[in-house]
């Protein structure tokens, strides 16, 4: 049973980082949609865009879980983190880098795209995990919650944005230079994968 975990794991792995591209466009593409239902100003409520904060809302528990694990592995590649911010504008959360330290283009893209397999093994392994260890209903819908909430936010969103412009700013040469050669090498290794996979 053990070595069947090990196995379903590994599968897990190899799936997440061949869809993992997949994943971030159509959860990118779902919250652009529900960004443009909502207004460019809004000063007499909560939020600029209701349903795209109430969608947030519903995904939090999936959005710590993306949080944690962006702001981990951003540690762990050495970016000077502020800290995680909360915004009322579309209720999510964010990391802010410090300003007067911005990471090198290379290092954070490389960190926001390990994050990112990373979130989207943990909700595909949410969705199979309970399944195969035979837990109960109410294990398997939470766990599928949870995972469905990570998915939806292992997206593009304005934090990462924010993330990549500060560290262009530091850098604005050698920053763009780097974005290009990471894009480019992330595409070579994604038409290697999938060539070897077909």
């Amino acid at each position: 049973m053990q070595m069947d975990i090990v196995g379903l794991m590994a599968t897990n792995l190899w799936f997440s980082l061949r869809v993992a591209p997949l994943v971030v466009v159509v959860a990118t593409a779902i919250r652009t949609a529900l960004l443009l239902t909502g207004k460019r100003r809004a000063f007499r409520t909560w939020t600029r865009n209701p349903l795209l904060s109430i969608v947030t809302i519903i995904f939090a528990p999936g959005m710590a879980v993306n949080t944690g694990v962006r702001y981990g592995i951003c540690s762990l590649f050495g970016i000077d983190l502020e800290g995680v911010g909360g915004g009322s504008t579309y209720a999510e959360l964010n990391l802010f880098i410090k300003v007067d330290r911005p990471p090198r283009v290379a290092v954070l893209v490389a960190a926001l795209y390990v994050s990112t397999v990373i979130s989207v093994f943990i909700g595909f392994a949410l969705m199979v995990l309970p399944v195969v260890l035979l837990a109960g209903a109410p294990v398997v819908l939470l766990s599928w919650y949870v995972a469905l909430g990570v998915l939806f936010n292992s997206c593009i969103r304005g934090g990462d944005v924010s993330l990549l412009s500060a560290a262009l700013k530091g850098r604005p040469r050698s920053g763009f230079v780097e974005l290009v050669a990471m894009m480019t090498a992330l595409v070579l290794f994604y038409a290697i994968l999938l060539g070897v996979a077909v």
